[in-house]
């Protein structure tokens, strides 16, 4: 059984809402800011010794943008490149005991700012809340995971049979959303998407 239209509606404009804030509060205190690419990527260095290219790829951000964190890290003495021993061409990115340090005080901050702002959730809502989450980060891999395949086979991945879902297969996308708009206001997210 799948969501209805308003409830898709609702939901990606809560999405929306909450990554605008989360956004907007690591800008405004960017000092203790756990949701940046450089707190991610210490977060990866520090399970692993990943190469540059390996880390843009699990970030799942360009190359040049994970070089550049890398080398603001590197600066602030956070982490370390050092020559892959098995291939020579390639450097290691290794996290240091400062890097290590940081990385503990920022996560010991996020962890009590969640827990004081979320004082009045009960624990039932809290393992609700993640299972949720968790089940919406298994859903949205896999959509990016059909895209990608798309986009390899070279199809339009919006079109794809199993991206697209119950859309009739002859019928464009953009003839569907303006037959199940007809009529209707958009939404808060539609109206800034547009």
């Amino acid at each position: 059984m799948s969501i209805e239209r308003a409830q898709a509606a609702s939901l990606l404009e809560a999405l929306v809402s909450l990554v605008r804030v989360t956004r907007t509060f690591a800008h405004r205190d960017a000092a203790h800011s756990v949701t940046a690419t450089p707190i991610a990527l210490l977060r990866l260095v520090s399970e692993t010794d990943p190469r540059l290219g390996d880390l843009a790829e699990q970030l799942r951000v360009k190359p040049s943008v994970a070089s550049r964190a890398v080398a603001a890290l590197e600066t602030e003495g956070y982490v370390t490149r050092d020559p892959d021993p098995d291939d020579a061409r390639a450097c290691r990115i290794r996290i240091t005991g400062t890097g290590r340090e940081y990385l503990r005080s920022r996560e010991d901050w996020a962890l009590d700012m969640v827990a004081r702002t979320l004082s009045d959730w009960s624990p039932e809502d809290a393992d609700q809340s993640i299972r949720i989450l968790q089940r919406l980060e298994q859903s949205v891999d896999e959509l990016v995971g059909s895209f990608q395949s798309a986009a390899a086979a070279g199809t339009d991945p919006l079109t794809t049979a199993a991206v697209a879902g119950p859309t009739p297969q002859n019928q464009a996308p953009s003839e569907l959303h303006n037959e199940a708009q007809e009529g209707q206001p958009m939404t808060n997210w539609e109206t800034t998407a547009v």
